[in-house]
């Protein structure tokens, strides 16, 4: 029988015999046993009773998920965080891993625990499960360290938990203030370009306003549009911000080059009145950087 087969081979692993397991695993795997193939693609990954083959290894893993084993699940989910450190891959396998979990895998609750507690970004279900998994070790430890160690990592689950709806919430608040400063920054480059170089008002007639605003207010909406833009543009993941921080630096770039067309047109040197763009760019640009990156380590977004 398929199960007493199964028992066999499995008998041999556990005798260490891995040569012996391996020829029965393979076969087994062959005709559609789902735990045989997620044993023969663990032995393949660890080199078992054969060469080492990757490949072959992750094609029986996948050949068991899609028969639903919960052990390949485990076992695919586990070599897929350990082995990938970032991207679709490693999202992948912390899914694999959190249905193992549900299911009632400990050994796929184990290792989502620690992929947890190692991630700053794993998401909101994995750190829920892997919490939940806590609350069941504990309700099952069979002594007072290890219910403490669970309930201690519990405890940092949940703490990253809040850190990552935080951090999710600072992603739009940076979008936010990427928009504003980007619709800032195109207006005030306009109305600074019209304030060195009044005689071109006519040709901005939707800049009629600049007339009313003074100088001093110029410099006050530049130096915080510029503020405001690389503020949201450390941590900012959305697109539609992210076009209108792309679209806002190169009209700045132009609006800039026009002025310096402009000077030298005029029969002056070049870099007239090159130190007010020193202050009013770079030196913004600079403070926005430093005071979004330590608005994110505050907040605590890797």
């Amino acid at each position: 029988m398929k199960s007493t087969a199964f028992d066999m081979a499995m008998m041999a692993y556990r005798q260490n015999d891995m040569e012996g397991a391996f020829r029965q695993f393979l076969p087994l795997a062959e005709t559609g046993d789902a735990d045989a193939m997620n044993m023969a693609a663990n032995m393949f990954e660890r080199g078992q009773g054969t060469h080492r083959d990757p490949g072959r290894a992750v094609f029986w893993w996948k050949k068991a998920v899609e028969l639903g084993n919960v052990d390949a699940l485990a076992d695919y989910g586990q070599y897929l965080v350990t082995t990938f450190f970032d991207g679709k891959e490693q999202k992948l396998g912390a899914g694999y891993l959190v249905t193992a979990t549900e299911r009632g895998n400990n050994r796929a609750g184990e290792s989502l625990v620690e992929f947890a507690l190692k991630n700053n970004d794993a998401g909101v279900k994995v750190y829920r499960t892997a919490a939940e998994y806590c609350d069941r070790a504990i309700a099952s430890a069979t002594d007072s360290y290890l219910r403490t160690q669970y309930v201690q990592k519990k405890g940092m689950l949940k703490y990253k938990l809040r850190q990552h709806r935080i951090g999710n919430n600072y992603v739009y608040l940076a979008a936010v203030f990427s928009t504003i400063g980007a619709v800032l920054l195109m207006i005030a480059s306009v109305d600074l370009f019209l304030e060195l170089h009044m005689e071109y008002r006519d040709m901005f007639k939707l800049f009629s306003y600049s007339k009313m605003i003074p100088w001093e207010a110029d410099i006050a909406m530049f130096f915080g549009a510029m503020l405001l833009f690389t503020l949201g543009k450390v941590t900012n993941k959305l697109h539609v911000a992210s076009f209108l921080q792309l679209l806002a630096s190169v009209f700045s770039v132009a609006v800039v080059a026009m002025h310096f067309i402009c000077v030298i047109n005029d029969g002056r040197v070049w870099y007239d009145k090159l130190l007010w763009y020193v202050v009013l760019v770079v030196i913004p640009l600079m403070l926005g950087k430093l005071l979004g990156e330590i608005l994110r380590k505050i907040i605590g977004i890797q």
